[in-house]
């Protein structure tokens, strides 16, 4: 070794080495005569290093290298030193490293990755550049330690592959699959559960189920998972819980998902809708796969080198060690010196020293040994060790070269790849659909438990047989097109949807409809996966959801025929106190009693509460107690069960079970019999009631308005009322004036009805005469608004020039006084129905009858005429 060499090596091992360097500055140690030479002990360590070592002095000249660059480049050390590092690696590597190399000798530490091409194929080398300076603080040069990691980089590279499978089977599912940790938090959730939640993902990640769903859905989700975590078994679990403005219902499956030590983390959970299952998923149903890797920082690095370093001398005691392989032991480097293995680490030496004696003893290496949890710092830790013994002039074995290389990680990235095999392999099994692989000549290759249900038929049976058996002409066709699409896609497109009407056929020749996804996976062959779902019980389902959502429509089209929908219109100081009435109770749950004459339109006033109230959304349910036979008064209030009484051929939704979470409105309540009274007050007071002929005791959360054209007090005195019902009834009490007390409402009104009506036949009326409007406000209206709202409609179809004509109307048998002709409003309500009987000639229905220009139906008109004695002979 030339002496210029012998200075740049013993640069280098002061470097590596500030123990090393100071016993050699020792003149006690240096006497020692089983003291081996410097020189030797830089060669033993520089060669029996698994890195290639060099140091490259500033002129970009090879000083120093050792035996590993032959391992490392496949070339002798002969030709790299003393020549520069542009000829040695070549113009096209060294253009690659030449930024690095001006960088690190500009003072700065360099780490840089490459893939170099050799004659026996490609491999992956990470580079660390370290700058030596000299005692006059200039750059000298630097240390470059080159370290093999190809094997390293295709273990990453396989456990990525993993997890990227193990992500497009999960967000192409159609079930949600969600992971929490311990804490109940959620850690995971695919696309398909986050449009169940109905929130995007990144605002689910890291909440609970109480930040997500109302408290008694969070209170039962939780009580689940805790059984879960203690190890109760929980089966396949059918749940329901309002999501959005709907209720969905779920099959859930939940487990446990475990660490690399075996201890529980968390739970993970697949849960399926089976409220709407129109569509399927795009990809594999599996648990996701995620693998946990921790880098370990390299620390206390000896020379630079990220590997333990360590000379023992023949009775094993440490001549030197480097800080990293201190740190295992939970000493200083310095602690270990003189000191034999023994006493540093006893367990350890019980494990070690028979190897290192036989290594001094025979003067052959041990390589590649591998020990798992041997360090009293670090438990968990999996290191391989080389071991080299350094022999004297006369062949004897002075000391033992110690390299210790920490691979714990590699190893966790394969225990990490086998329980993502092992977990795929555990979700595929409790999977509720169809999961099938077959190959690019579609012979299967993977069949879950779920497909041995679906085709009853055995994994064992389907296993490398042509898929082609359990699909129908159309699906097989299907899956032809497929294949031919994502070879022509180049990579793009991944899955394919299966259309609607497709069907597959059973092991037995049975054919039944199915939902599906086709995806192609690619690995080391094109594989196809096939997730498939038996919908022949959801179709039948679905059929007769449709059929009640179409009877549901058209009940609701009924009752919105019914009720119709019309302003309050006026602008006179009475009907103005009524509006403010109305916007003053709406938004609260007070019951509201509406009391006017016949035809004042107290239904618009109930519409109008309802309207304005927080229950608007839910139905407004109408009653006219007058109209109802007596019989079945209570069966349409409360409904009845089948066979309650002769007739009752199925059970019957009443009217206060149909309002629950809205608003009821009990017309005439004055009508309502008495025995029927006492029933209604206990809905009122305790919101339950029973259907006729049943015995369960409902609930109805329901907003009572009461109408009257009665004086109910009156009515209370004579006991043809409950004085109790009438008290809860009579909490906000809402008077309609009649027409007659708002007559400078009536020409608003009549304007109204005949922009309505005009339209409504297509006729155009520009102006209503001053003569017709005095004409009305003359007249006393004993049939209000109603009555006002018939005699526009009249004038509009007799009506033949743009300006509204009345004709003949009023009649002389009306009279135009506006003075009362009875001293009650039922003896006026009496005269009013006889007077248009006469118009009539009595007759009662039809489009010329008295219930049409009154106003009511005819069964009300009957109704009426009974109550107040009307007949023909009167």
């Amino acid at each position: 070794m030339t002496p210029k060499l012998f200075e740049s090596c013993m640069e280098l091992i002061q470097l590596a080495n500030p123990i090393l360097g100071r016993d050699m500055a020792n003149p006690v140690n240096n006497q020692d005569p089983t003291r081996l030479s410097t020189e030797s002990l830089l060669r033993l360590i520089a060669d029996t290093s698994p890195m290639f070592l060099a140091y490259v002095d500033s002129e970009q000249r090879f000083r120093f290298a050792n035996k590993t660059y032959t391992e490392v480049f496949r070339r002798p050390i002969t030709e790299i030193l003393d020549r520069p590092v542009k000829e040695v690696f070549g113009p096209k590597l060294y253009e690659e490293l030449r930024p690095h190399i001006e960088t690190v000798l500009t003072g700065k530490r360099v780490s840089h990755e490459s893939l170099v091409h050799f004659d026996d194929g490609a491999r992956r080398l990470n580079a660390l550049l370290v700058p030596h300076f000299g005692t006059d603080k200039t750059i000298k040069g630097f240390v470059a330690l080159i370290s093999d990691v190809t094997e390293q980089r295709k273990t990453e590279e396989a456990v990525q592959q993993g997890h990227s499978l193990l992500q497009s089977v999960i967000e192409g599912t159609s079930d949600a699959i969600f992971v929490k940790d311990l804490q109940g938090r959620y850690r995971m959730i695919n696309a398909a559960g986050a449009r169940v939640v109905g929130k995007p993902v990144k605002e689910i990640i890291g909440r609970d189920d109480t930040d997500i769903f109302p408290s008694e859905t969070a209170r039962k989700l939780k009580a689940d998972d805790c059984k879960v975590l203690t190890g109760e078994e929980i089966e396949i679990v059918e749940t329901s819980m309002p999501v959005g403005d709907k209720t969905v219902t779920f099959l859930t499956k939940k487990g446990v998902y475990r660490d690399h030590r075996g201890e529980i983390a968390g739970l993970f959970g697949i849960a399926r809708d089976i409220t709407e299952r129109k569509r399927a998923e795009k990809a594999l149903l599996e648990s996701e796969a995620r693998v946990q890797r921790c880098l370990t920082e390299l620390e206390h690095v000896y020379a630079t080198a990220p590997v333990g370093l360590c000379l023992l001398s023949a009775d094993l005691r440490f001549l030197q060690i480097n800080e990293r392989l201190a740190a295992l032991h939970g000493l200083a480097a310095a602690d270990h010196i003189g000191r034999t293995l023994r006493e540093i680490v006893p367990k350890i030496a019980e494990l070690v020293e028979p190897i290192c004696r036989s290594v001094i003893e025979s003067g052959e290496p041990a390589t590649n040994l591998e020990f798992q949890g041997i360090t009293p710092t670090h438990p968990n830790i999996t290191v391989l060790a080389n071991l080299h013994p350094l022999k004297s002039d006369e062949g004897n074995t002075k000391a033992l070269s110690v390299v210790i290389q920490d691979i714990t990680e590699r190893k966790r990235s394969e225990e990490a790849l086998r329980d993502s095999e092992d977990r795929l392999a555990s979700i595929l099994g409790s999977a509720m659909d169809a999961i099938v692989t077959i190959d690019e000549q579609h012979n299967i290759t993977l069949f879950n438990l779920a497909a041995e249900d679906v085709f009853r038929c055995t994994t064992d049976e389907a296993i490398g047989q042509p898929f082609e058996r359990f699909a129908s002409p159309g699906f097989r066709d299907l899956l032809v097109k497929c294949t031919k699409a994502f070879e022509q896609s180049g990579g793009g497109s991944r899955y394919v949807w299966a259309p609607d009407g497709l069907t597959a056929i059973r092991a037995d020749g049975e054919a039944f409809p199915i939902e599906a996804t086709i995806s192609q996976a690619e690995m080391e062959q094109k594989l196809f996966t096939i997730i498939l779902r038996d919908v022949n019980d959801r179709k039948q389902a679905e059929e007769e959801l449709r059929k009640l959502q179409l009877e549901k429509a058209y009940l609701q089209e009924a009752v919105r025929a019914e009720l119709g929908f019309e302003e309050i219109v006026g602008k006179s100081n009475v009907i103005q106190k009524v509006l403010h009435s109305v916007d003053s109770v709406a938004g609260t749950d007070s019951t509201v009693l509406i009391i006017g004459e016949t035809g004042t339109r107290k239904e618009l006033v109930a519409r109008a509460i309802h309207h304005r109230s927080e229950r608007k959304n839910n139905m407004l349910v109408n009653v006219n107690c007058a109209a109802l036979p007596g019989g079945l008064i209570e069966s349409e209030l409360f409904g009845h069960e089948k066979g309650a009484f002769t007739g009752a051929l199925s059970k019957k939704i009443g009217r206060f079970e149909m309002a629950d979470g809205g608003t009821i409105f009990l017309d005439e309540i004055g009508d309502l019999p008495l025995e029927l009274q006492a029933k209604l007050l206990r809905v009122l007071q305790e919101g339950e009631f029973e259907r006729v002929g049943g015995a369960e005791t409902l609930r109805a959360d329901v907003r009572v308005v009461a109408a009257t054209n009665q004086d109910l007090e009156k009515a209370v005195e004579e006991q043809r009322f409950r004085a109790d019902l009438f008290y809860r009834l009579n909490v906000f009490p809402i008077r309609i004036p009649p027409l007659r007390e708002r007559l400078e409402d009536i020409s608003l009104l009549a304007k109204c009805f005949a922009m309505k009506y005009s339209t409504k036949m297509g006729k155009r009326i520009d102006s209503i005469p001053q003569k017709a409007i005095d004409a009305l406000t003359a007249y006393s209206w004993p049939g209000n608004v109603r009555e006002l709202q018939n005699v526009i409609e009249r004038a509009i179809i007799l009506c033949q020039g743009p300006d509204l004509e009345l004709g003949e109307w009023p009649p002389r048998t009306m009279g135009a006084s506006r003075s009362p002709r009875g001293s009650t409003l039922e003896e006026i309500e009496r005269l009013h129905i006889m007077e248009i009987l006469d118009q009539t000639k009595w007759q009662v229905s039809g489009d010329k009858g008295a219930a049409r220009i009154l106003g009511l139906k005819p069964t009300t008109l009957e109704s009426r005429m009974k109550k107040l004695g009307i007949k023909r002979s009167n």
